[in-house]
């Protein structure tokens, strides 16, 4: 059986033989070249479209290994440096062809669209787009680019892995979102895992929304293959000064344990299967970490600084509206403001309305839409309820927004326009005999002193009320109109067995209007036990019961499963009082149909 040195050496043997072959193949062709003249086989730009700030790449694959590096065109705004030159064969119309692979990094330092020259004369020329950044303080178009993103690989020491961090901006603003991107190399073969997700090194900033699945793709570095995975995400500074920033990540890989120039051999074998049976190696866990990168962090300026500025930096504006253009006195209304733009949004807050004349607010709620991978741009809705205490058109004022704009260095306050609300007569206040009577009294309101004598009144009105002759028949009259609804009552219900509500409709209303103000304003407490004593008032008048009756374990009794709901909610209303319990908008707004359905349809006893 043949040694693993004779099965080493046959292997080479047989590749250095198919090199000669391809070699061969590549004269035969090559005869209708002329030396010195390298044909150009195919030139691209990936991607064709960039934001300022990042890189394209262009490649230029020409026949031959022995050749001159192209001349790179010179266009003005694009800068080109050379990253790679990689060496193949490749099958071309049945026959094998050396090539060369120039790989070009296009870095653009103006937004614009860019035309760059054919190389190959037979093909068209290239189109680069290069788009404004879309980050807060990003450059603008026709601005140098200055502090550009870190360029370049740097291999550990063993050239098994690299990490490259790129940065939108080199000069930021303490609490500023700084969008970066981190790139983990690994060399198929070599490295065998990695061990944890990349880490920031020190604790003058943080790392948020750091994407959990990267973007994985496969490349070739000096003929070497490596996957490299890429993550997104948003760096916070914590404080001012001048720092290094850099990354770390766990990997294992696989160390040869032969000697130094058998290792050599190996590897240029190059694939990674024939290493792994000719190269015994040991694994080892490795920290890679990417090349330092030096930030200066400002800190945000006094002079100018709004009472309400809450720590937003970067670039926003805000829109308003209202649940409903039109409501009555006392009903509850939504007032929405967006937040729209990029930027640190865990710091964009607001208390939209406080103190405004003829309408009750409340504290407003928020909630956040990411229009991107880490939450840098986006949109932030405020909600806040609002009740109206006046009739007529009534506005709710502008609603402002500061923050801080790095790109212009200033305080900025984006404003909505006023609203206006007609707000109408609230249905439960509405009354057919509504307005002053002749006396100057309200109308339809009872009169605590029926013995008294209005102003003007003649001697015979003093007798009272009670007691003139037109008014003796009325208790007889009462006392059989009291018994014949009895009687129809008791018809009803054997005949039908019915429930029957007798809850005045007014005051329902008025605690729906309130439960339902309080659901909005997330106040679960108000909410609770508003909604207790509601439901208390009403299964006491249908049961002829106090209130302070009703009880969880009375609606077990009379209801059973039925009302399992009204126990639920009694039980919360205990525990919002007692233990303190919170309940979101959301879950509060969830018990306000099973309040509204006990309250109205009713349930047999």
């Amino acid at each position: 059986m043949p040694t693993p040195r004779v099965i080493r050496d046959r292997a080479i043997a047989a590749g250095a033989a198919a090199i000669a072959f391809a070699l061969s193949g590549a004269f035969a062709l090559g005869g209708a070249f002329a030396l010195g003249a390298a044909p150009l086989l195919e030139e691209s730009i990936s991607p064709a479209q960039i934001t300022i700030g990042e890189s394209a790449e262009l490649t230029i694959k020409s026949a031959g290994t022995d050749v001159e590096p192209p001349v790179l065109p010179a266009v003005a705004g694009l800068e080109f440096r050379v990253v790679e030159r990689l060496h193949g064969i490749e099958l071309i119309h049945g026959a094998s062809l050396a090539t060369t692979t120039t790989v070009v990094k296009v870095t653009p330092q103006l937004a614009g669209t860019f035309i760059i020259p054919e190389i190959n004369p037979r093909a068209p020329p290239l189109t680069l787009r290069v788009s404004a950044a879309n980050i807060a303080g990003g450059p603008a178009a026709g601005t140098p680019l200055g502090g550009a993103a870190a360029s370049g690989i740097h291999m550990t020491q063993d050239d098994s892995a690299f990490i490259k961090l790129s940065v939108a901006r080199r000069e930021v603003y303490v609490g500023e979102s700084i969008p970066l991107a981190i790139e983990v190399g690994m060399r198929g073969g070599v490295v065998t895992s990695l061990n944890g997700l990349p880490t920031l090194g020190g604790s003058d900033f943080t790392l948020n929304n750091l994407s959990r699945q990267p973007q994985r793709n496969e490349r070739i570095i000096e003929g070497k293959p490596f996957v490299v995975l890429t993550w997104h995400s948003v760096l916070a500074p914590v404080k001012p000064g001048d720092f290094s920033l850099s990354v770390e990540a766990p990997l294992t890989i696989r160390v040869s344990t032969r000697p130094r120039q058998e290792a050599m051999l190996e590897d240029q074998l190059g694939d990674p299967f024939m290493q792994r049976i000719f190269g015994a190696t040991v694994s080892k866990d490795i920290k890679a970490a990417s090349p330092p990168l030096e930030l200066t962090v400002l800190a945000l300026p006094a002079e100018g600084r709004p009472p309400d500025f809450s720590g937003a930096v970067g670039r926003f504006k805000i829109s308003s509206d209202i649940s409903s253009a039109a409501a009555a006195a006392g009903d509850p209304l939504t007032l929405r403001m967006h937040v729209v733009g990029s930027g640190n949004f865990d710091r964009v807050d607001s208390n939209m309305l406080e103190h405004v004349d003829g309408w009750k607010t409340y504290p407003p709620t928020s909630s956040f839409k990411s229009s991107d991978s880490v939450g840098f741009q986006g949109d932030k809705t405020f909600e806040q309820p609002v009740i109206a205490s006046k009739t007529g058109a009534q506005t709710l004022p502008a609603l402002t927004f500061a923050y801080f704009d790095p790109a212009t260095r200033r305080y900025e306050a984006a404003r909505s326009p006023p609203i206006t609300v007609m707000i109408s007569t609230s249905p439960a206040d509405s009354t057919p005999d509504a307005g002053l009577s002749a006396d100057g009294t309200a109308a339809g309101r009872l009169d605590l002193h029926p013995d008294r004598a209005a102003p003007g009144a003649s001697a015979s009105s003093l007798t009272p009320l009670y007691l003139q002759g037109r008014f003796l028949a009325i208790p007889s009259l009462l006392t059989l109109l009291a018994a014949g609804a009895w009687f129809r009552s008791r018809h009803a219900d054997a005949s039908d067995g019915a429930p029957r509500s007798r809850v005045s409709s007014a005051a329902l209303q008025r605690a729906l209007v309130q439960l339902d103000a309080a659901a909005r304003a997330g106040d679960g407490a108000r909410f609770f036990n508003l909604a207790r004593s509601t439901l208390q008032d009403s299964l006491a008048e249908r049961w002829q019961m106090a209130p302070a009756e009703i009880t969880a374990a009375e609606v077990e009794a009379r209801l059973g499963n039925d009302g399992n709901e009204i126990r639920q909610l009694f039980t919360l209303a205990d525990e919002a009082s007692y233990a303190g319990r919170g309940a979101g908008a959301a879950d509060l707004a969830r018990w306000m149909p099973v309040v509204r359905r006990s309250a109205l349809s009713g349930y047999s006893p």
